[in-house]
């Protein structure tokens, strides 16, 4: 669940980012489109892993 929250944050910073990007110096969006990019990827094994085990054929890989 933890994953999720960080995930709901990172939404909200992202956004806030878009909006103001001027708010943000290179570092700090380049930290927290990495993170967004691990959390996302996390999130996604993490479906995948379910639906394999739900048995839902239309995974491929």
């Amino acid at each position: 669940m933890q994953i999720h929250l960080r995930g709901i944050e990172l939404v909200t910073e992202l956004a806030d980012a878009a909006d103001h990007p001027d708010h943000f110096s290179e570092a700090d969006m380049a930290k927290l489109l990495k993170e967004a990019s691990e959390v996302i990827a996390v999130l996604l094994e993490r479906d995948i892993v379910k639906l394999q085990a739900s048995g839902d054929t239309r995974i491929s890989g």
